[in-house]
């Protein structure tokens, strides 16, 4: 691997604010790089990369999604074509996934609008929630969004929808709780989706049971990258703490700061839109199950 990419690698392994998908992106971004750089890369090379992608940022199911696509291209008998193939093709899928999925979120927000702006409520950031709701923006009031404590990715959702001149609200974790029963639908993303839950930033779970206590729909907006098998997330998706001087730098003796990142929301009770539309919890458990894995995976994790 060059100095090059192991640097940009790196440098997307510390990011904490970006979404899974946009990560991703520039996942591939970096490996096409490479691979016009290096073109006719050997197995070993290609595995390489596959193992520095399943140190990346495991917790987001579309960097495994990607170590996979590229621990399949090195099963293959010409690796870097392949690879060049692969990449391609997951480059297509999200980059087309967002704009079909923002379609079917403003389509089914008409829907749910009844000729009225709705007021929306989000947490934390999700390019392709953003994306869903600039593409709706003439059926939206004002977007309540939560500072998204401790990285406060929040408020790069709050520019990002107020630049596209959306009416924003941001508030606190606390004060989104608060304010969710003046919404009429809470939106956020996923970092993983698996057979019976997804996964997203802690506080998550919380806002979505409130935003269900409280009667408000609950939509989950995911391309199918983020689909991911049980088989590939119980070796690999180790979710952990983050530093705990995020939360306190210096702590009394006696005091034991957790800085827990993700949790599971289950997927119960929610709607999960996809570039292929809506999907009801069986079929998303149908479509989790379908994705192809490279046999060699669990060996690369070793």
């Amino acid at each position: 691997m060059s100095q090059r990419l192991a640097q940009q690698l790196g440098h997307m392994a510390r990011d904490r604010t970006s979404g899974a998908a946009q990560l991703a992106l520039q996942s591939v971004e970096a490996l096409e790089s490479w691979l016009r750089r290096h073109p006719h890369p050997s197995e070993a090379e290609v595995e390489a990369l596959a193992v520095r992608l399943l140190r990346l940022q495991s917790s987001m199911a579309p960097i495994l999604r990607l170590a996979n696509e590229v621990a399949l291209a090195a099963d293959a008998p010409a690796p870097g074509v392949a690879l060049a193939l692969g990449l391609r093709r997951f480059r297509r899928g999200l980059e087309g996934a967002r704009g079909r999925i923002a379609r079917h979120f403003a389509s089914r927000l008409s829907s749910s609008a009844s000729g009225g702006r709705l007021t929306l409520a989000t947490y934390s950031f999700s390019s392709t929630v953003i994306g869903a709701m600039v593409a709706a923006r003439r059926q939206i009031g004002t977007v309540l969004v939560a500072e998204s404590r401790p990285e406060s990715e929040g408020r790069v959702t709050a520019e990002e929808l107020a630049s596209a001149g959306i009416s924003v609200h941001y508030t606190t974790d606390a004060g989104l709780l608060s304010l969710l029963p003046t919404a009429g639908l809470f939106a956020v993303g996923a970092d993983a989706v698996l057979s019976h839950a997804f996964v997203n930033k802690i506080g998550t779970r919380i806002a979505s049971l409130a935003a269900r206590e409280a009667g408000i729909p609950v939509w989950v907006l995911s391309d199918s990258t983020k689909f991911l098998p049980e088989e590939l997330a119980a070796p690999f998706w180790r979710p952990n703490d983050g530093p705990p001087a995020r939360l306190w730098s210096r702590p009394p003796r006696g005091v034991a700061v957790r800085n827990p990142l993700f949790e599971h929301t289950e997927l119960t009770h929610v709607r999960m839109i996809t570039e292929s539309g809506p999907l009801d919890p069986s079929e998303v458990r149908d479509a989790v199950e379908a994705v192809q894995l490279s046999p060699r995976l669990k060996r690369l994790a070793e």
